[in-house]
């Protein structure tokens, strides 16, 4: 039997193999079973792996083995089942079958088309809708049986056949296969609400070729759904919907400046010479088309910052071009200084209150993303080449960044740290804490939750690590139970200052429990730690508490790697230990005037921060 150091070893070089910029199909099939032999074996040794069900209408052996190479890249080994082709459905619905009692975390559905469209008349629009409607009926029992048990539900979108048939006239008949494959995949998204986690096979299909991809000949030989060949575009894209699945999508983006927000060196050329814009031909073009699609980044929520080997007063000059579609005001963090690319990093998430592995680090040099590699591994690299005009399909090609649905957080959250920002900087000059805070002028809200709210709580739930005191990660269709239970409750922290709408920053899961109400998840934005948040949040909750005619708080802390910040947590709010594992008490029968909190309590509805940034 492999030890431990034995298995780290072996998966270290798997990684790096995996890592080689030309991955092979042979890579892939030889990685995929040295990694489920690897998982084996550190189960053995009672490491942790996740485990993942494949189900689907194709044979899936190859693709499972492609599952294990991407988990190998994002640091985790991964014990694969398979379910025997065509017996996804009677599996789940199964109590008693080999899926339920491998015990997956997480099953991953793969539809096709050949099984999902049946043929029909190609002028019956009704047949065509009741034929969709069953299948989405079908898929909410899968989905809903998956869910009770708290698997987490993966599942691809189905790729249309390579052929038209009659070219236009298909598109336009509403039964024919390609319009209803279109028709049926938006109509499970849509149905699907926060229950299930999306791999885009469809657009993955449609960039490397539906020609290409769905080559008949592997259908007919051994059922398979794809060429074998596309299994390295494959771990991309499910590394990207995986991290989705797990709250582990990147945050931050961060860019250095020079060869990479524009053409040239400003120290040397000035602002007027970089190119950047029309007057600079194609290069210049290409600079400012990568600065747009960075802008439409960060108004999606991803978080700006700059690492740049400059002096400041050079560097951001730049954004005064008149041709920079990003401005200083677009960067939570700006980094200009002499020391090498790792340090700047570091101070980076330090400033941001996140890890670095919350950094996505793209540069023009190599040696610079070299060295990030090395010294930081829990930072991903992008090396952006030389050619600007291939700038964005680089960075796309990691599937960093992939949500499932963008939530007014995620719309706000530049100006959210813009503000945080202006809110740091006048810290800076303030002599003392109280002063700052006092400063700030900040205002709260701790309501219950609506219906609107629950995609962003469940985001909170799902990504939050560090402000996370059990870490259980509720799903948007439990916290929608919970919400609709009269021992439950669940409610929203929002907060403003002078500087910006923080919005919906906070939520938190309490259960009623006789004459007590125990905190059993509290999760909040790492932006607005050390503002009294928590002192606001737990003066409110004893209020809401007495009004029950409850006489006592339990709070839980559950200690990860990760959320060490919040291990002094209760007691900081005067919670005394219990006796019992991680559970912290606060008799209701004495006053909260212990907990010095800045945070006036918003009077005035018609502000209630539903921007939640």
């Amino acid at each position: 039997m492999l030890n431990p150091e034995d298995i780290a070893k072996e998966v270290a070089t798997l990684r790096q193999r995996l890592a080689g910029p030309k991955l092979t199909l042979a890579d892939v099939t030889a990685c995929g079973q040295a990694a489920n032999r690897l998982a084996e074996a550190a189960e053995a040794a009672a490491q942790p792996v996740e485990r993942i069900a494949l189900a689907g209408d194709t044979t899936l052996d190859l693709l499972a083995q492609a599952v294990a190479c991407a988990l190998l890249q994002e640091g985790m080994l991964a014990r694969i089942f398979v379910a025997p082709i065509g017996t996804g459905t009677q599996q789940i619905l199964d109590s008693g079958s080999d899926l339920h009692a491998f015990r997956p975390g997480m099953v991953l559905l793969v539809p096709d088309w050949r099984s999902a469209i049946a043929p029909l008349p190609t002028d019956s629009m009704a047949a065509a809708a009741a034929a969709d409607a069953a299948q989405i009926d079908m898929y909410r029992s899968l989905w809903g049986t998956l869910t009770a048990r708290r698997y987490r539900v993966l599942q691809q979108t189905l790729v249309p056949p390579p052929w038209t048939l009659r070219g236009v006239a298909d598109r336009r008949s509403p039964a024919s296969v390609v319009r209803r494959v279109e028709a049926l995949n938006e109509a499970l998204i849509d149905a699907s609400d926060g229950q299930v986690t999306w791999l885009e096979a469809d657009r993955m299909a449609a960039q490397v070729g539906l020609h290409a991809w769905s080559a008949p000949r592997f259908h007919h030989a051994a059922k398979l759904g794809f060429d074998p060949r596309f299994l390295v575009d494959y771990l991309p894209w499910f590394r990207g919907a995986w991290r989705a699945a797990t709250g582990r999508a990147k945050k931050v983006l961060v860019v250095d400046l020079d060869d990479t927000l524009w053409g040239g060196t400003i120290g040397d050329l000035g602002v007027d010479a970089v190119a950047l814009g029309p007057a600079h031909g194609a290069a210049g073009e290409a600079f400012a088309s990568w600065q747009d699609y960075l802008a439409m980044l960060g108004r999606r929520g991803v978080i700006l910052a700059v690492c740049s080997k400059n002096a400041p007063e050079h560097a951001l000059a730049g954004f005064d071009h008149p041709h920079a579609a990003l401005r200083r005001d677009d960067f939570a963090s700006c980094v200009c200084s002499w020391d090498d690319k790792a340090t700047g990093l570091r101070r980076i998430a330090a400033e941001l209150s996140l890890g670095v592995d919350a950094l996505v680090f793209a540069d023009d040099n190599p040696a610079e993303t070299a060295l990030v590699r090395q010294v930081l591994p829990e930072v991903e690299t992008v090396d952006l080449g030389v050619d600007p005009a291939q700038f964005v399909q680089r960075l796309e090609a990691g599937h960093w960044f992939d949500l499932q649905a963008l939530t007014e957080a995620d719309l706000h959250r530049r100006a959210a740290y813009a503000g945080r920002r202006l809110a740091l900087e006048t810290r800076t000059s303030t002599a003392d804490l109280s002063s700052y805070l006092s400063g700030l002028q900040m205002a709260g809200r701790l309501d219950p939750a609506l219906v609107k709210d629950l995609p962003r709580i469940a985001q909170l739930e799902l990504k939050t690590n560090q402000f996370n005191l059990t870490t259980r990660r509720y799903s948007q269709a439990e916290l929608a139970t919970f919400a609709a239970r009269e021992d439950r409750l669940l409610l929203t922290f929002s907060l403003r200052d002078r500087f910006a709408n923080h919005g919906l920053t906070a939520a938190i899961v309490a259960a009623a429990e006789g004459d007590t109400l125990r905190i059993d998840s509290w999760v909040m934005s790492c932006r607005i730690f050390s503002r009294s948040a928590e002192q606001f949040i737990i003066v409110r909750l004893a209020e809401l508490a007495r009004s029950r005619g409850i006489g006592t708080l339990i709070g839980e802390y559950a200690p990860t790697a990760r959320n060490d910040v919040v291990a002094d947590l209760y007691p900081r709010l005067g919670f005394s230990p219990s006796g019992s594992g991680g559970l912290w008490l606060r008799p209701l029968d004495r006053p909260l005037d212990d907990l010095a909190c800045w945070i006036a309590v918003e009077s005035d509805p018609a502000t209630h921060l539903d921007s939640n940034g």
